[in-house]
């Protein structure tokens, strides 16, 4: 197995591990009030969506043409990018953003700027590599 490989295995079971604990504060937000923080519940889908996503990739790196650095630099992206999301997602639920593109909170906002702008450059990655199969 090739180093980008574990990466994403290791960062999707991490994301999975998060995505379950979060579950919990989740549940007993719902037994309180009928709809808990959007960001709690983002951090919970979220980092589930996530984990998923990282181990399906696992099949597109498998698939894709990329040289060793190039993949390593992709799957080290990928990883990355769900990290900085599900830390946004939970400052976010932590500090008690109702929404965070009308509250504009600079630590959310820093975060997931981070995360998406190294998913995009992943993603690009990762599609470079399969169209040149």
């Amino acid at each position: 197995m090739l180093l980008p490989e574990k990466i994403l295995i290791i960062a999707g079971v991490l994301n999975l591990a998060y995505g379950s604990l979060t579950g919990f504060p989740y549940a007993l937000a719902r037994k309180k009030a009928e709809f808990a923080s959007r960001y709690l519940q983002a951090a919970h889908i979220g980092s589930l969506m996530q984990g998923a996503m990282l181990l399906g990739l696992v099949i597109a790196f498998r698939y894709a043409n990329l040289s060793e650095n190039l993949g390593l630099i992709g799957a080290i992206l990928f990883a990355v990018s769900s990290i900085f999301l599900a830390l946004k997602d939970t400052v976010n639920w932590l500090q008690g953003v109702k929404d965070e593109f009308q509250e504009n909170p600079i630590l959310g906002k820093s975060l997931g700027a981070i995360g998406v702008i190294s998913n995009l450059v992943g993603i690009s990655i990762i599609v470079y590599g399969v169209l040149l199969t």
